[in-house]
């Protein structure tokens, strides 16, 4: 069975192929142009306008108070006829306010008026998206946290310099070793047995939520070997008949998941509370009653996850 990536999946953050990293040539007045459109992050939250139920994201073509705040920007790319950079904001020392930065800047924008915009928590608003652009956030997400967090060559320890052109890498003024954003593999299985499907939860999920297993592939580790070691190691379950089902980004911060499905060998589970909250068996009729809602005790993963779209095929039996 072949269900390679396809937008048809509705996965979020997998509508990449528009984006086209077509560099600028020159930095200069990149905001005076019409065509380039600029998003704003803070704190690891998205600058977003929610219109009913469904949220977007907002762009800015002309600079106002934010564009002041600016202490990284990236060139995410090109997406039709939009030039769309990635900025960061923070406010320095002299700030003087009891507010934290988020709430400092969400009351700016509400005086200035500049929009019916606020900073929110990507993980939290992603299936009110649309495809396109959760497939922007989710990019630009990944790519402004590791400009963040990469701050120093780790050849010859000099501080990086904002490079001239925005690009993605980031190359040191030093020794001019090449640096690239990285991403983590992650694998997530739903693993079966018959009539039941087995799920759990980590400790920092919300409440009530369950969801297929997952943990990060080491070093030498096939997906396979992964996740043989992953549900030996938190549920004590023996699997084989390990299958690839889909992948799927995911910017938090910066992961690319395998979704899987594997046949357990047996059904009694040694849980491993320091790897997670708890796990158990559920059957496939028990479990469509979980995905519609039915259930008061139990909420599925998001939809628009890879977990959500392994559960639903299962229940299906299109997996």
């Amino acid at each position: 069975m072949n269900l390679f990536m396809t937008n048809k999946l509705n996965l979020s953050f997998t509508d990449t192929e528009k984006v086209t990293k077509i560099y600028s040539n020159s930095s200069k007045n990149i905001f005076g142009k019409s065509e380039n459109y600029h998003m704003f992050f803070c704190e690891g939250l998205i600058l977003t306008k929610k219109i009913k139920s469904k949220f977007k994201i907002t762009y800015f073509r002309k600079k106002n108070l934010l564009f002041h705040y600016i202490n990284k920007t990236v060139f995410l790319g090109k997406v039709e006829d939009k030039n769309i950079f990635i900025h960061n904001i923070s406010f320095g020392e002299k700030t003087k306010t009891s507010l934290n930065q988020v709430k400092f800047f969400n009351k700016k924008i509400k005086k200035e008026e500049i929009s019916r915009s606020s900073f929110s928590d990507l993980r939290t608003i992603f299936a009110n998206l649309s495809l396109k652009d959760s497939s922007i956030a989710g990019i630009a997400k990944s790519l402004i946290n590791w400009k963040l967090t990469n701050t120093f060559c780790t050849k010859c320890g000099e501080k990086f310099a904002n490079p001239i052109n925005f690009k993605w890498e980031t190359q040191c003024i030093a020794c001019k070793k090449i640096y690239f954003p990285r991403i983590d593999p992650v694998i997530i299985v739903i693993v079966v047995k018959g009539n039941k499907a087995l799920i759990g939860r980590s400790h920092h999920f919300p409440k009530k939520l369950y969801s297929c297993l997952a943990g990060f592939i080491e070093l030498g580790e096939t997906l396979e070997t992964a996740t043989r070691r992953e549900i030996l190691e938190e549920v004590g379950v023996y699997i084989n008949n390990i299958k690839f089902i889909t992948n799927q980004p995911w910017p938090f911060p910066s992961s690319l998941m395998f979704g899987l499905i594997a046949k357990a060998k047996n059904k009694k589970l040694k849980i491993d509370k320091n790897e997670i909250e708890d796990a158990f068996w559920i059957s496939k009729q028990e479990l469509k009653q979980v995905l519609y809602g039915k259930n008061n005790n139990i909420i599925a993963a998001r939809k628009g996850t890879i977990a959500r779209f392994l559960l639903e095929k299962w229940v299906k039996n299109e997996i």
